[in-house]
């Protein structure tokens, strides 16, 4: 089955317009003629030069067509990782579906290593607070226990498999929870959990190499990364080690925090 030519076409936008829960189609749809027309022309744009095809492009569409939150997002943070590599000049390529769970890209240069994308969406708990009317607290605590949980039990198998092809594993993480987009420095207090005093890369699988945090975000359907709160840090016990500085427009972390040399005046890595 070949894969449609575009996204985001009039019948979804139909759709779009009819939906009544909290979607983020709902905003979306309603700004066609500004921001919102620019946000879901720049993601046609990646769908069109992304180098996949037939089924596997597909699943790809659908999933950022879909109404549903979390299943949009996942999507297109793999998309917009795919263009940031894309802007740092890495040699990459998507790996397509399989019957077994495989990282999402295959880095080529400027080293050999594997990418799995996730996201880190708000959790069940917030939510319930937000339909209830009540505040959320700000807890770095519950944010970083629900990231171990991605590196410790969700993401183990696509880590593995980098393993098993003696390469490093690098797992790509974009922060939407509650508190991601106000400016909290939770960077800072990860990088001080994995490689301060707490050491907490000692109890992470050897396989993950390097972890990514970031914060993405979307100005007037424009998307960028914030070059300032987003990291990489290096797992000093991973099997198989990045070389430090591999995404050098992002802060370096590996025993301490080294902010990045290239960053814009406004913070932001446009995509």
């Amino acid at each position: 089955m070949a894969a449609r030519k575009t996204v985001f076409g009039e019948s979804w936008a139909r759709r779009a317009r009819a939906i009544a829960n909290a979607s983020w189609a709902k905003e979306v749809v309603g700004s066609l003629d500004a921001e919102g027309g620019v946000y879901l022309a720049t993601l046609r744009m990646w769908f069109s030069r992304f180098p996949l095809d037939g089924k596997h492009k597909e699943g790809l569409a659908s999933r950022m067509e879909s109404f549903e939150n979390e299943d949009h997002l996942g999507a297109v943070n793999e998309l917009a990782w795919w263009r940031f590599m894309q802007r740092e000049q890495f040699h990459v390529a998507p790996i397509p579906t399989a019957d077994f769970p495989t990282p999402d890209f295959a880095v080529r240069t400027p080293s050999e290593f594997f990418v799995e994308v996730s996201t880190l969406n708000v959790s069940a708990k917030d939510q319930c607070k937000f339909k209830a009317g009540a505040s959320v607290e700000l807890d770095h605590g519950e944010t970083l226990r629900r990231i171990l949980g991605k590196l410790t039990h969700q993401k183990q198998n696509q880590l593995s498999y980098a393993a098993n092809q003696k390469r490093p594993g690098a797992l790509v993480l974009f922060d939407y929870t509650t508190w991601s987009a106000f400016g909290t420095q939770f960077y800072r207090h990860l990088a001080d959990f994995l490689l301060g005093k707490q050491r907490g890369f000692q109890g992470l699988p050897v396989e993950l190499s390097a972890l990514v945090y970031v914060e993405r975000k979307v100005f007037e359907g424009r998307i960028a990364i914030s070059q300032l709160r987003s990291a990489m840090y290096y797992n000093p016990y991973a099997t198989y080690p990045l070389p430090v500085g591999t995404v050098a427009s992002l802060n370096q972390v590996w025993s301490q925090m080294v902010d990045s040399k290239s960053a814009s005046a406004e913070g932001w890595l446009w995509l």
